[in-house]
């Protein structure tokens, strides 16, 4: 149990107060999603002791309302098998549960007659166990302690099978827990000092599986996505504490993505939470019980359901990408990026010419991902029979991968589809790219990149090609243009795609696939499926397109209306066009 302590919802007061999420099952019953409660002390350690009696109150009584709730009329859930660790877990937290209590007995302070009764209890309890310690299952009171253990059991989220074969030792454990706290119980009844030996919760805690992951995703996906899933854990074990993985269960999950999707700052979308996050946490788990660190169900696999936002702030949360229009790219290609009298830039971008002039450009006749089109170099043009070709590729042909000195970091691709070879554009060709190859090709060695911009600074953790760009660009579309949220370096992907569709409306439908395989895609968007021909899994095979053959179908990519910047030896020059 971890204790979530929050200031005063207004400020009002100095004291902590204890924030509590109410059981799914029993927030009908209770009225409520969350309960808050001053521990009434502005000191955390002390409030922190409060908080935990305050909360250990609360649920012991939210379970005997599930308790009592399921009984009547939910479905019980599937019986756990038993095991030596699981055992070990539940008797642990009946130890504690009892240290918790009478704590909180000592603490407050008892009368005569709650004194007489205490001592009653511990003494037909302490008999009751030791019979079924001594008798085993011809104790008279073996029944009645095999229901008290699966009962708690079941409270913690194990329901036990009837016919379990370690119920037995379940039940011998759970009986000299049960003996051992009335043993402590009696001893500070005579007025003598004693401490309930609670051991810790048997299995390892969250914060191992951090290392574990880091290990286990290395080298498979981009270091990035591997954060974000750390990231996520990391939430979990601030939310719930370093517990034992054993110890997690579905509620937990439950509250912690409720609490995720309500946070008063970088709260989640509810896409976020029914696609990544549960993602994340679910191989965690899974990789946690393949290593051996974990014995009990993934309780991602009995997370039935996910709190949900309202349908207006699902949609308020959504992130949309937006396409430039026709106008915005002439807004761009007139605004101060390319006016080089009005240099407003900083750093890389302010002597990268090539980079600030190309790559909106590219992007824009091509629909490239930003990855794609920073990290171009040299080698990745040919030119075959006065027909300009370009391969997004990873490889960096003529490179000499042997030099450290001047290696270059690694080149990546979204997918396998990303990697293609296509003719470029007539227009960017018009515009002077051809001869920017060229001189390229012929002044620098192959496996030189296109612009020095988009090297990233030697000796970093996680090197991205392009990033100078990537954010330069970003702030002048969205700030300096005043575009808004939902334009970047995506609008020139989402901009062609909608292009090419038109292409294929007004001058009839491509090949199939034709389309995907120009934009690097797999498959064609939702929007466009009834628009572009059907494709098979012949897709999967060869090469693709014979990239000369298709520059007929690229020269069908419209962009009319669209007013392009001077031509590139003129925008040097600084001559108008």
């Amino acid at each position: 149990m971890s204790v979530q302590l929050i200031p005063h919802p207004s400020g009002r007061s100095r004291n902590w107060y204890v924030r509590i999420y109410v059981p799914v099952e029993v927030q009908d019953l209770v009225g409520q999603e969350e309960v808050r409660r001053s521990t009434r002390t502005a000191n955390r350690t002390e409030a922190l002791a409060v908080g935990a009696s305050i909360e250990a109150k609360l649920r012991a009584e939210w379970r005997q309302l599930a308790k009592t709730k399921a009984n009547a009329h939910a479905p019980r859930d599937k019986p756990l098998p038993l095991t030596p660790a699981a055992i070990e877990r539940i008797c642990a937290s009946r130890l504690a549960d009892w240290a918790m209590t009478d704590d909180d007995r000592v603490t407050i302070g008892i009368d005569d007659e709650d004194e007489a009764k205490s001592k009653q209890h511990s003494a037909t309890v302490s008999d009751d166990m030791r019979s079924v310690l001594a008798r085993g299952p011809k104790s008279p009171d073996w029944n009645h302690v095999a229901e008290m253990a699966t009962e708690y059991a079941e409270d913690m989220g194990h329901r036990v099978a009837p016919g379990d074969p370690l119920l037995p030792q379940f039940v011998r454990a759970f009986a000299q827990a049960e003996r051992t706290a009335q043993e402590v119980i009696a001893t500070r009844n005579d007025g003598r000092d004693a401490s309930f030996p609670v051991p810790d919760a048997p299995g390892e805690k969250l914060s191992v599986m951090i290392d574990a992951y880091e290990t286990h995703r290395k080298g498979v996906v981009d270091p990035k996505t591997v954060s974000k899933s750390v990231s996520i854990w990391r939430r979990l074990i601030a939310f719930l504490g370093d517990v034992a993985l054993d110890d997690v269960t579905s509620n937990d999950i439950y509250r912690f993505f409720h609490d995720r999707l309500h946070a008063q700052t970088d709260n989640w979308s509810q896409g976020y939470v029914d696609g990544h996050a549960k993602r994340a946490l679910r191989e965690f788990f899974a990789l946690a019980r393949t290593q051996g660190r974990a014995h009990s169900e993934n309780p991602l696999d009995r997370l039935e359901t996910t709190p949900k936002l309202p349908k207006k702030e699902q949609e308020k949360r959504l992130k949309p990408r937006h396409p430039f229009t026709t106008e915005q790219l002439n807004t761009l290609f007139a605004s101060a990026w390319y006016d080089l009298e009005n240099n407003y830039l900083r750093g890389k971008m302010t002597t990268d010419l090539a980079g600030r002039y190309w790559c909106p450009l590219i992007s824009t006749c091509h629909g490239l991902r930003v990855r794609e089109v920073v990290q171009l170099v040299n080698s990745d043009f040919l030119f075959v029979d006065d027909v300009l070709l370009v391969t997004f590729q990873t490889e960096l042909t003529g490179n000499d991968e042997d030099e450290d000195d001047d290696a270059l970091p690694e080149r990546k691709l979204k997918n396998t589809a990303a990697r293609r070879t296509i003719p470029v554009h007539p227009r960017l060709c018009n515009l002077g790219l051809a001869d920017f190859v060229r001189l390229m090709q012929t002044q620098h060695p192959p496996g030189t990149p296109m612009f020095p911009s988009a090297i990233p600074e030697p000796g970093g953790k996680n090197p991205v090609w392009g990033r100078a760009y990537e954010q330069a660009f970003l702030r002048h579309v969205r700030d300096k243009l005043g575009f808004g949220s939902g334009y970047g370096n995506h609008s020139f992907r989402h901009q062609l795609e909608d292009r090419v569709r038109d292409a294929q409306v007004t001058h009839g439908a491509w090949p199939a696939g034709l389309g995907e395989f120009l934009t690097g895609r797999h498959l064609p968007r939702a929007a466009d499926r009834s628009i572009f021909r059907e494709q098979s899994s012949a897709i999967e095979y060869g090469d693709g397109y014979s990239p000369a053959r298709i520059l007929r179908f690229v020269d069908q990519i419209g962009l009319e209306g669209v007013v392009f910047p001077p031509p590139y030896a003129k925008w040097l020059a600084r001559e108008a066009a």
